[in-house]
């Protein structure tokens, strides 16, 4: 990651506690993922949570990368 970039997220975490805490999120549903990635065979109930726990994670990624995208727009505007 180019610094700018980590300045910028710095930035944006400071400024946005939703941005945290979609982070935080993201990272608890990646580990929860991960444990049931390892197992090869997954009951049809612990297939459902894997799909259930990667449509959250997709869904917390976009909302973050909206986060980022409003705040440059904004500080581009001032």
């Amino acid at each position: 990651m180019l610094s700018e970039e980590k300045e910028w997220l710095d930035h944006v975490r400071k400024g946005n506690r939703e941005f945290v805490e979609l982070e935080q999120h993201h990272r608890r549903l990646e580990r929860e993922l991960n444990t049931l990635v390892k197992r090869r065979i997954l009951p049809a109930d612990e297939e459902m949570r894997k799909k259930t726990l990667q449509k959250e994670k997709l869904a917390a990624k976009d909302r973050m990368n909206e986060i980022l995208r409003q705040s440059k727009l904004t500080e581009a505007t001032h």
